[in-house]
Parts: C-alpha cells; sequence; structure tokens
C-alpha cells in the first residue's frame, strides 16, 4: 500500500527542484544503503545553546541528560524521481544531531515515540554533489570529509576525519533479535531563516543494543570534536543500533517559522573526500578508485 511515509511507496509530492544548473525531481530515494548508529548522553544546558533560538528543546532522558545521535551511511544508489530517474554518486555520511523536541515535554516520552526529531548540527559527506545538494534544497550543514568504515567480526566501525585530523571514531556493536524498523525520523534545518521540518521515511531490519559495551565513541583533534566535547557527550552509547539493511526517502521538507540563521563546520572546498570500507582479512577498499582494467 502506497503512504505518504512508506519509502517503497511513496505517494506524496513530487517537485521539481533546481539545484545549481541541474533540474530535478524529489523526493530523492536511497534504495541500498549501509547503516550504523548511536544515541549518547550529553549537557542538556549545552546542547540547548547549540540549537537556534526558536521552539526546538533538547529531548531528555530519564536522568535529565539530553541526547545526542551519531549515524553513519553508505548510500549505495541514489535516485531521483525523475521519469526516467537520475542518477546521484554514490556516497557517505555522517549525521551528528541533537534529538529534540518541539516545545517542552516529559523526560523520556519524546525517545519513546515511532518518529524520533533531530536538528542537525553536522552532516559531513564525501562528495560535494552530496553537500551541496542538501545545503541548496534542505539546509543541512554539510562539509566534505573522508568517511573509512570496518565490518569486522563483532563490531562495526567509522572513522570521520578532515584535512589528515581525525574527527570522531564510533564502533557499534549490534546484538539480539533481528527487528524490523520502519520508523520515519523527522529531521530540523535552517534554510533561509526558516525551521524546515523533513519527514523522513525509513525502513530496514536492525539489531539494537544498550549500554556500555554496546559500543564507544572516540573524539579526534579537530573543531567538530571539541563542540561535542563542549557539550559533554558521554563516550559510551545509551544505545546502538545497527542495521542489517536500510532504505530511505528524501522528500522536500516544510518550513514551520523563523530561526536565526545556523552555519556548522565549513570545511574545505573539493570535489570529493575518501570512502573506503574493510572488511575481515582485506586491506580498506578504496569506493572511488578507478577500475582495475580485466588481462586481456
Amino acid at each position: 500500500m502506497s503512504h505518504r511515509n512508506d519509502p517503497d511507496g511513496w505517494a506524496g509530492p513530487t517537485p521539481q527542484v533546481r539545484v545549481g544548473d541541474r533540474s530535478l525531481r524529489l523526493p530523492l530515494r536511497y534504495s541500498d544503503n549501509s547503516c550504523l548508529a548511536a544515541v549518547h548522553a550529553a549537557d542538556p544546558d549545552a546542547v540547548a545553546a547549540a540549537l537556534p533560538d526558536g521552539p526546538l528543546r533538547p529531548a531528555r532522558w530519564v536522568d535529565g541528560r539530553a541526547l545526542v545521535s551519531v549515524a553513519a551511511f553508505r548510500y549505495r544508489a541514489v535516485t531521483t524521481a525523475d521519469d526516467p530517474p537520475q542518477l546521484l554518486a554514490p556516497y557517505g555520511e555522517l549525521s551528528v544531531a541533537a534529538v529534540v523536541t518541539l516545545g517542552p515535554a516529559p523526560r523520556l516520552l519524546p525517545v519513546l515515540r515511532r518518529r524520533l526529531s533531530l536538528f542537525v548540527l553536522h552532516l559531513p559527506v564525501t562528495t560535494a554533489e552530496a553537500r551541496d545538494a542538501g545545503a541548496a534544497l534542505w539546509g543541512f550543514p554539510k562539509f566534505v570529509a573522508d568517511l573509512d568504515f570496518a565490518e569486522e567480526r563483532t563490531a562495526r566501525r567509522v572513522t570521520l576525519a578532515e584535512a589528515g585530523a581525525t574527527v570522531l571514531t564510533l564502533t557499534v556493536r549490534g546484538r539480539g533479535p533481528v527487528l524490523t524498523d520502519r520508523r520515519p525520523a523527522v529531521m530540523y534545518t535552517e534554510l533561509g531563516g526558516q525551521l524546515l521540518e523533513t519527514v523522513v521515511p525509513m525502513a530496514g531490519r536492525l539489531r539494537v543494543a544498550f549500554g556500555a559495551d554496546a559500543g564507544r565513541l572516540q573524539l579526534g583533534d579537530h573543531p567538530v570534536a571539541e563542540q561535542l566535547r563542549r557539550l559533554d557527550v558521554a563516550p559510551a552509547p545509551l544505545a546502538v543500533f545497527d542495521h542489517l539493511d536500510h532504505r530511505s526517502l528524501l522528500p522536500a521538507g516544510r518550513p514551520i517559522g523563523p530561526v536565526p540563521p545556523y552555519r556548522g563546520h565549513r570545511g574545505e572546498d573539493r570535489a570529493h573526500g575518501r570512502l573506503t570500507v574493510r572488511y575481515p582479512g582485506t586491506p580498506p577498499l578504496d569506493l572511488y578508485a578507478p577500475p582495475v582494467p580485466s588481462p586481456a
């Protein structure tokens, strides 16, 4: 059945938009993703100060702490809603976001809702194409960076770096039964002085684990890492999410009210960053390396 919040049967609007000299039709469809994510406790006053003035408030855990989400993606297939669809280059992405509510809310309740709401603080990607489209159409605070993934026997890991400096390394250890997940995410950004709300349909299967043994967030020497230290983001996660498969859809957002401008880390201007993945028993595979010609 088609539904506005179903990535496999979208029935919402399909507007034509422009990014630079390119015209394309939304939503963008991400049909084959690799995803790992974690939620960490943080200082509520510091997180509140990082948000633009307006209706957003940090969601609170049972102990009153705020929550910060770190999620990494490898998008293997990205298409537009055009007929025939246009292709975007595959890319990697890492989201650093505050879990938020629109106005005050009781502790814990926002985390238990079917939709998790996030204000995106930083969204590094591995291509300028993804950076420019995300910034122009949604106000995502993107910059071009390097992402190195490792798929290990007992853990999955991603390292984010820029200009030779490590930003962070996230490790997750999903355990337990495999669950079906069709909960959309609600992403908040600032675009043109307006708070933009974008409901992102998602679907897939994942394993969830809780507590300090489920993963680790290690911060490096970089301005984004320094901000996370100021937010007092805990290295041990409250929960991790290990997706066995993942699909998503990125439709147009809707403005819901004025807010001051928000700028994340700007980064260097380059065409693409590094994107690698390492599997057990292999060296890192460069996903942007040109194909090796077949022997004659």
